[in-house]
């Protein structure tokens, strides 16, 4: 019994020992938690002798007083080492120095275990860094997650510099191609925007308010709003940029399919130009060590991408630009089907609100359902539905299709033409003298009106869907649920 009784005290001793041992460590850490959060950001920056260029470039800029502030920040902190080869231009430019310093501080507090997808974060000069784990862009978080009062410092093995984005990179960077970069400075405009128009009366006519000049407009670049804005530092973007030789080799390509009615030779430069740029920019950042060997374009155009041909890479604050000797785009990948879907129609030759009706159907071919446009008993002769379709190529031929589904005329089939450009036009090889396509009843497949070759490049394409010669009821329907323009090669 006293065996078992000295064994239970020794025991209580042991636990009792382990309890003020684990106790006077955990005081220990929490001592130096509450040193670190007694101190501000720069305080600590400060203090750390691996950080004191840094901390002297902070003082410099008047950062200094920003991370002493009750805001709270993430502080990517350069070490001594890393900043050595920081250009003393930088140091002596107050502007440039501020943009250089609030490039390593964001808003909010970023710790690397909460950092395991990437985080594109905003930094204090607007520019963007993406942080995944231990690592900010190309650098390494070498000191991870030291505690503030005001937020946490990262301290980081090479410095971020300040880079211009894609947009900048293409105004003012000398390598850059000069046919590809003259053509997208040439695509500035102005539009109309009242936003901040200064109103200076109203026309008694119209009712509409008159604006002093200059005020009611902004210039923006055809590139930004049709393709991408490189100048968005929230996204990131890969743009490629052919050499002169490729530019021109690309361009005469798709000459052919460009042409123009006068047959003006800058008109169809300017065209295939167009035609060309677009499809050079994607969303995201392509890595060139990447296995994949194509990309697609916001327009869904294949794009292939030649390791061999990058003949320069560029870095940017919002993505990569890569120079290329090559890109050879088909053309059977740029010029794609078009899908007209009937119900999204432009306008009408005469006010039928009244008689049309928007259909939804089963189609039980493909098993999904559609909605279509039906105008019927309109009494009007040559009705017409017009649309419009953007960048309609020339030299190419187009088979046209339709689904049109006649399941409300008794049974009875009636006439309906596709035209191109005037409602009464003969624009399909298959179509009737008259131009006219019969719709017979319960078809919910595709048929095919013909086919037809436009001799010039149109900008703008009007499309009709053009009811009978006649004001009868069973004969002059029109009825659509789509419209699909295939070009064959």
């Amino acid at each position: 019994m006293r065996i078992k009784i000295n064994q239970l005290l020794f025991l209580v001793c042991l636990f009792g020992s382990i309890i003020l041992t684990g106790c006077q460590k955990w005081e220990d850490h929490n001592d130096v938690t509450d040193q670190e959060l007694k101190q501000d950001l720069f305080v600590q920056i400060k203090g750390n002798t691996n950080l004191s260029k840094f901390a002297e470039l902070i003082t410099k800029s008047g950062y200094d007083k920003v991370l002493a502030s009750s805001r709270t920040f993430t502080v990517f902190a350069p070490t001594n080492a890393a900043l050595a080869s920081l250009d003393a231009a930088i140091i002596a430019d107050s502007a440039k120095l501020s943009a250089f310093v609030g490039n390593h501080i964001t808003t909010q507090t970023y710790f690397t275990t909460g950092a395991t997808t990437q985080l594109r974060l905003k930094m204090l000069n607007g520019k963007y860094q993406n942080m995944l784990n231990k690592s900010i862009d190309v650098a390494t978080i070498v000191e991870a997650d030291k505690y503030a009062k005001n937020g946490v410092v990262q301290v980081i093995d090479k410095m971020l510099p300040v880079l211009n984005n894609g947009w900048e990179v293409i105004q003012t960077d000398a390598s850059i191609p000069a046919l590809q970069k003259n053509y997208m400075l040439s695509l500035f405009q102005k539009m109309f925007d009242p936003t901040n128009a200064v109103q200076i009366g109203i026309n008694q006519t119209t009712g509409e308010p008159i604006y002093q000049p200059g005020t009611d407009s902004v210039t923006i670049n055809k590139f930004w709003r049709s393709v991408y804005d490189l100048k968005d530092e929230s996204k990131q973007f890969t743009l490629f940029v052919l050499t002169d030789a490729a530019w021109t080799s690309e361009l005469n390509k798709f000459k052919p399919f460009c042409t123009t009615l006068t047959n003006n030779a800058d008109s169809t430069t300017n065209f295939a130009s167009w035609a060309v740029v677009k499809d050079l920019a994607i969303e995201g950042l392509y890595n060139a060590t990447a296995t994949t060997d194509t990309v697609l374009s916001k327009f869904n155009v294949k794009v292939p991408v030649d390791k061999a041909a990058i003949v320069q890479t560029i870095k940017t604050s919002n993505g990569v630009i890569y120079i290329m000797n090559k890109v050879d785009v088909q053309p059977r990948h740029k010029i794609q089907p078009i899908t007209i879907e009937a119900e999204n129609y432009r306008t009408t030759s005469v006010d039928k609100r009244g008689n049309t009706y928007f259909r939804d159907r089963l189609n039980p071919v493909t098993g999904k359902i559609f909605r279509d446009v039906n105008v019927y008993n309109h009494g009007t002769v040559l009705f017409n539905i017009n649309y419009r379709v953007n960048e309609v190529y020339s030299g190419v031929k187009y088979k046209a299709y339709w689904v049109a589904l006649n399941d409300f005329n008794g049974g009875t089939a009636f006439n309906q033409k596709l035209a191109f450009e005037t409602p009464t036009a003969n624009t399909f090889t298959l179509q009737k003298a008259d131009g006219y396509t019969a719709v017979n009843a319960n078809v919910y497949t595709e048929v095919l009106l013909g086919e037809t070759t436009l001799p010039v490049y149109k900008p703008v394409l009007d499309v009709y869907l053009t009811a009978a010669n006649s004001g009868a009821a069973a004969v002059n329907p029109i009825v659509c649920d789509y419209i699909r323009l295939e070009p064959q090669f």
